[in-house]
């Protein structure tokens, strides 16, 4: 065991786990680290405002407990916040199918799913709010899932996934799901209570469009000058950190 640990202690990738020495060890480590994850608009040091935090390095054997925690601090700062002094708070859950999954297979994926489940149960009486996304609504836990007061479904394709969307709708609109798989690009159903009616709905590209890693593989791939940089890949392999 002792082996073991030493060997996390060691590995680059958790290195974010083990602080320097004496980095948490003030009174106020705790009171600056919430501000800095929940602070609003008139957070001092203009920390407040939306928060976007990166998980894509941290390693899929631990990426659901550390994202439960995050999530577990967000719950508990809200229970015990006076009633009249909570500010309410959104948690985005991209790629949600990776740390709620609906089998999970460690005790760090249940402990995250415990939290989750409860954040949906009761969430809404402490002003927490939970918005699930992703690309495979099958492999999402169940009871978080079934808690979502609003749907938007973008095309779907896979049976399995249609099957869990066509669970969510009333029983008046079983037909609306027949729609998942030939919604074009953009197009999205919305069932809820944040609309008046179901609706059919095409969405507007922003005028700033993210910063996406998707590649343009035809392009790529035609380009007679296209090289891959295998040696700095390799390179941020060993260093667990990206070469320039």
């Amino acid at each position: 065991m002792i082996q073991r640990l030493e060997g996390k202690r060691t590995d680059r990738r958790l290195g974010f786990l083990f602080p320097a020495a004496g980095v948490a060890d003030g009174y106020k480590w705790l009171d600056e680290a919430v501000t800095l994850l929940l602070g609003g608009r008139a957070a001092k040091g203009g920390r407040g405002g939306v928060k976007v935090i990166d998980f894509s390095e941290v390693p899929s054997d631990i990426l659901p407990l550390i994202v439960g925690m995050v999530a577990r601090m967000v719950f508990h700062v809200q229970q015990w916040s006076p009633q009249g002094a909570r500010h309410p708070v959104a948690l985005f859950c991209d790629e949600a199918h990776l740390y709620i999954p609906q089998d999970a297979t460690s005790g760090a994926a249940e402990n995250a799913i415990a939290t989750f489940e409860r954040i949906a149960k009761e969430g809404r009486k402490y002003g927490v709010g939970l918005v699930v996304i992703s690309q495979r609504p099958a492999e999402v836990n169940r009871t978080v899932v079934s808690q979502c007061n609003n749907l938007i479904a973008m095309r779907l394709t896979n049976g399995d996934d249609q099957t869990v969307v066509r669970r969510l709708l009333p029983d008046s609109l079983g037909g609306f799901g027949d729609l998942l798989p030939v919604l074009d690009t953009g197009e999205a159903l919305v069932v809820g209570d944040a609309i008046l009616l179901p609706t059919r709905i095409r969405i507007a590209k922003p005028t700033n469009e993210p910063l996406s890693g998707t590649i343009e593989f035809w392009d790529r791939w035609a380009d007679p000058r296209a090289a891959a940089a295998l040696d700095k890949a390799v390179e941020s392999w060993r260093r667990q950190t990206l070469v320039k």
